[in-house]
């Protein structure tokens, strides 16, 4: 039985950063090219930050996607959230998808699937441009996404 997140939907794709720093802002760029989409099943949100209120989005959904810029990479990255340690569900000012994940425990059923989608980031500097190569990888990742979900959909979770 679903609980406190029962919804509609069956996906959730949350694109988040700070869409004031140039490649910052890919996640929340991918997201918002995606609703533009209305992808049947899927609900998009494009926040600044991960926050625990979105545990209570999360709950009680087969799949939830995070994208996110990430100037560790070098290349459009998708891995599975890996499982947060026991211990503390903290999120301070910068959460984390896992810890995200964890707190869902404590209002529903977490979602059997989850993914990070990062694209790789190399300007941070004020402003509303994406760099060349961030450009490219943020619109690889809608494809991804779609991908992502679509597989959800048909019941085949393999990472694209």
């Amino acid at each position: 039985m679903r609980s406190a997140g029962s919804c509609v939907t069956d996906a959730v794709v949350i694109g988040y950063g700070n869409d004031l720093r140039s490649d910052d802002g890919a996640g929340r760029w991918v997201a918002e090219q995606l609703e533009e989409r209305a992808l049947p099943g899927v609900a998009v949100r494009s926040i600044s930050q991960l926050t625990p209120e979105l545990a209570l989005e999360i709950a009680g959904r087969d799949l939830v996607v995070f994208v996110d810029a990430d100037v560790d990479v070098t290349e459009l990255t998708i891995k599975p959230v890996p499982p947060k340690a026991a211990g503390s569900r903290t999120m301070t000012h910068h959460g984390d998808p896992a810890t995200l994940l964890d707190m869902v425990r404590a209002v529903g059923e977490p979602p059997e699937h989850a993914h990070v989608v990062s694209i790789p980031a190399t300007n941070l500097e004020m402003g509303f441009e994406m760099s060349p190569a961030t450009q490219t990888a943020a619109e690889a990742a809608i494809a991804a996404v779609i991908e992502l979900v679509t597989a959800a959909s048909d019941g085949d979770r393999a990472t694209p």
